[in-house]
Order: C-alpha cells, then structure tokens, then sequence
C-alpha cells in the first residue's frame, strides 16, 4: 500500500476508534471486556491473521468483545468443523464458510438457538434487516428455529445468463432484432451467409455455447420453448408441483432445434466438450453471432467485442412463452453460536456491530478515506480496489459478516458500472416476462432437506444426468425419433426420475406447510 495510502487508513482507524465514525447505528464502545473464541473460514490463497487485523480491533474497540480466531484454509474448512463437533470441546462461534444446521442444530442441539435473542432486540442492525428482507424463512430450521445468521449481497439478480446478439452484424445486414424462433433462425442463417465480418471468409459461428449450465451452457435455449431447464432438472410449476424438466414436451423441441441448428451449420459443436476458457476465446475473436453470458463488462471478453453486442430477449417458440430458470437471493451461512459459547450477549454485541452500515461496508471494502468514500448523498462508493489481495491485510471482506437485502443495499452504497448493468439486463427480463414465476431455488437449496433426503437426491441425480447429457449429444447431433424419445423416458423411470420428483415434492410440500403455519 502506498504510505500516503496507509497513514489515510490510519488517520481515518483513529478517528473511527475514537468515537468519531458515522452512521453508527448500534455500535457503541462498551466498558466491560469478553473473551471468546472462534472458528473463522479463510479463503485459501489468503494469509492474513484476523486475531490482529485492524477491522477486529476496530470491533473489540466498540463492543468490549475479544476474540481469538482458529483460522482453517477453505479445502479443510468441513473437516475442521466435523472435528470441532466431534471432540467436545467447542468454540464460542463459527464464522462463515458453511454449516449443516440441521444436522449440528436440530438433530445434535450444539448450537445456540438464535431467534429468542432477535427477539429480544439484542441484535437490532441485523435483525431488522431480515425482518424487512422476507427472507426470515431460509434460515429458520425444520424445527422453526434459527440457528445461524446469514450472509448476504443481494444485488437484484434474477438469472444467471442473459442473452446477447453481435449488433455489428445485425447492423450490417440490415437486420432487426429477432422476437421469435423462427426469427432468430433466419438471422442465424443470416450470420452464417452474410460475411458480417467483412473478411471474405465463412468463419463466423452463428451460435456459440458451453454445454450444461445457464451461464453460457445451452440449458439456456430451452427457455426458448418454455422449458426453465435448470442444473438440477426439476422445477416447481405455478401450481406447485414438481416437474422434471427432460421429461418435458419443451425439452424435446429444444432438441429438435438444436439438431436443426447443427445440421445446418448454425450452432458450434464444440459446445459438447469445450469450457468457459475456450469459449472465450472464440467469442474474443470477434466470429460469433449469440451467445448467452453474465454481463458484457468486467469479465472474460474483450472491451472492444463487448462493445459489438446488445442484450436480446429470449425468443419465444410458436405457441410457447419464453421461460428462463428465475434466480434469488439466497443466504449464505455466516456466523453460528456453539451450546459451549462463554457469553451469548457479548457474542450478539460483537456481531451485530458488523452489520452497522458503515462497519459492514468497511469490512467488505476497507476504510473509509481510503479505498472506501462517502458521499454527498450519504450512500458510500469504492474508491479503488488495491491489487494483490491486499486488502484482506486490513479488513475481512467475504470471509466476515455481511446482511445487505437488495433495497436496503441500494439506499447505502452505490454499486460499481458492471454491477448496474448486470441489474439493468435482469430489470428489462424482469418486465419482459421471461422467468419463471416460481423460483427453483426454493426447491433446490432454500427448502430445507433431511440427511437421508439429501443423500437420495444426489444418488439419483448423478444416474439422470449420465442419461440426460448422452440424451443431448446424440439428438442433437443425430436428431430422435419418437421410438428413442420413448426409450430415453423409460430409461429416465428406470433410474429414479419418479423418486426424483417425488423426494423434491416431499421436501417441498413440507417446507410450504411450515411456511403457512408460521405465517
């Protein structure tokens, strides 16, 4: 860090130890001292001592709580956290990383319930943030209990891949921007035919794609025939029941497409083998016609390519509205109390002064004056991200605590131009009606699943997917009749696909139940 950099830092940490920060919502120094322990997750390419990082000290200055953390590396983190439960000996909190609630929660009783103390007003930053979230019912427990609090940077999106269409081309070929399949496939054809590149050649490649994600993956295409075709398969319809998304009649007409599309040249079979990296470097070579991605800026492709696409809509089949897998926020697991915690009130304290707006802002950014500002109308912005990991040295980032709802999060802190342009992408699909009304993430990873559950789901996922991705490759490549299509549905039964949907539906109806009988 530069040394007028570092003596900002330390100016603005002394002012700020001093009592003399802003926006400080429930952060007051406190006179009596704790000492607690902690389990505390580190990225694994980070060296940094959180027992004496400034951020902390700032903390323990403002609440009276010390902590001493045992810091375990990423790739040990589950073993490290099995072990803990298994020696008996516990420390007062785990922090971040993950967390398997039900099994340490409610079948073990070794961590602290934490819904009597919100209750209470002993946590007032974060607990009124969850509350005006709605998202209090990811993180309550099978038996109606909090065991965790949550991590959070919501940022409003709403799916994972947007699609994008080379403008250049459409430009110079005079062409608009395709509403439907059959539109889309003309303008393909188009792409292909037209030299939109002006080189003389036919290189370009009208379609280019990864295979089995909604990133870049062509799961995405299915939303084209109705079909949200997700990473697990099943989905829940408006009606509540659990479907499975290669049994569907979407499912096959996307195929028969996508057969179209290889047979005439349109799409690049290489989507069947290649990753992000080598599609990336197709796409950066300025011959592709439509793709589907994050966002255009602060990724892997090139400024000047980027600049040559514009956001399409998805396309809707005849008859078909365009439906796309609807992402969510999703909590992850931040911090937890142990049944051995020494001082729950001091551990509450100590956390809750992480979620003070400014604090919280800080441990994800650093210090204010710094890489951090405020502004004039009161919301703080990134002055400049230091370079190396550096600043891991002064504050936790994602390893400490942070709960941050969408609205809440826009009212305080202006997000970088890469950031609002992915929220624009999901505001006009949002308005455009193209993702499905119920989201999969509720079924998939917020409804909460028993062991047993759990182990099925994974058993018959691994069998589905061997018999869904050869499925994909060979009609696409070789097309299907209906005897096949019959076949590969009586090979999906044979594997579970039935057990599948009916394990997700359990897990579903029963969540659904406990929602309305807390509500």
């Amino acid at each position: 860090m530069k040394r007028g950099k570092m003596l900002g830092l330390l100016t603005v940490a002394a002012l700020l130890l001093s009592g003399c920060a802003s926006r400080q919502e429930s952060a007051e120094p406190a006179a009596s001292t704790a000492s607690l322990t902690a389990l505390q997750y580190e990225i694994e390419n980070i060296a940094v001592d959180f027992s004496d990082m400034w951020y902390f000290r700032r903390i323990e200055e403002q609440t009276g709580v010390h902590v001493d953390f045992d810091e375990v590396k990423d790739p040990e983190w589950n073993s490290a956290v099995s072990l803990t439960f298994a020696k008996g000996k516990m420390p007062d909190l785990i922090l971040r990383g993950s967390l398997d609630v039900e099994e340490y929660g409610v079948s073990q009783h070794l961590l602290v319930p934490l819904d009597p103390y919100l209750e209470q007003g002993l946590m007032p930053n974060y607990a009124s943030r969850l509350e005006e979230s709605g998202l209090k019912d990811q993180l309550t427990a099978s038996d109606g209990h909090m065991y965790q609090l949550g991590f959070l940077i919501s940022q409003g999106v709403n799916t994972n891949g947007h699609f994008f269409i080379n403008q250049r081309w459409l430009d110079k070929l005079g062409l608009e921007a395709p509403q439907t399949v059959e539109q889309l496939t003309q303008v393909l054809r188009s792409f292909r035919d037209g030299d939109p590149n002006g080189n003389g050649l036919r290189e370009e490649i009208p379609l280019e794609f990864t295979f089995d994600d909604n990133i870049t993956g062509i799961y995405n295409l299915f939303s084209f025939f109705g079909l949200p075709l997700n990473e697990d398969y099943a989905y829940v319809d408006e009606a509540g029941a659990v479907r499975f998304g290669p049994e569907e009649d979407g499912f096959f007409d996307t195929l028969a497409w996508l057969h179209q599309m290889y047979t005439e040249g349109l799409l690049d079979i290489d989507f069947i083998s290649q990753g992000s990296s080598i599609w990336a470097e197709k796409v950066n070579e300025g011959q592709v016609g439509v793709f589907s991605y994050w966002r255009l800026q602060n990724t892997a492709l090139l400024p000047d390519v980027a600049k040559a696409y514009r956001l399409m809509l998805p396309v809707h089949a005849k008859g078909q509205r365009a439906c796309l897998p609807r992402n969510m926020d999703i909590i992850e697991f931040g911090a937890a109390l142990t049944t051995d915690n020494r001082d729950i009130e001091g551990s509450l304290r100590w956390l809750d002064a992480q979620f003070e707006t400014e604090n919280m802002l800080v441990s994800q950014n650093g210090a204010v004056g710094d890489t951090l500002i405020r502004r004039e109308d009161g919301r703080y912005e990134v002055a400049y991200v230091p370079k190396d990991n550096e600043l891991y040295r002064s504050v936790p980032v994602i390893c400490g605590q942070f709960f941050a709802p969408a609205d809440y999060y826009a009212s305080v802190y202006v997000p970088a131009a890469h950031r609002q342009e992915k929220a624009g992408y999901c505001a006009q699909y949002e308005e455009a009606g193209v993702l499905e009304t119920v989201s999969h993430k509720l079924l998939t990873t917020v409804a909460p699943r028993t062991t047993a559950e759990n182990a099925e789901i994974v058993r018959l996922k691994a069998k589905l997917k061997a018999i869904v991705d050869a499925e994909i490759v060979s009609a696409v490549t070789k097309g299907y009749t209906e005897a096949e299509r019959a076949s590969f549905l009586q090979r999906l039964r044979d594997a579970g696909s039935e057990a599948y949907k009916d394990t997700y539906q359990q897990i579903y109806d029963r969540w659904q139940g406990e929602r309305e009988t807390r509500e």
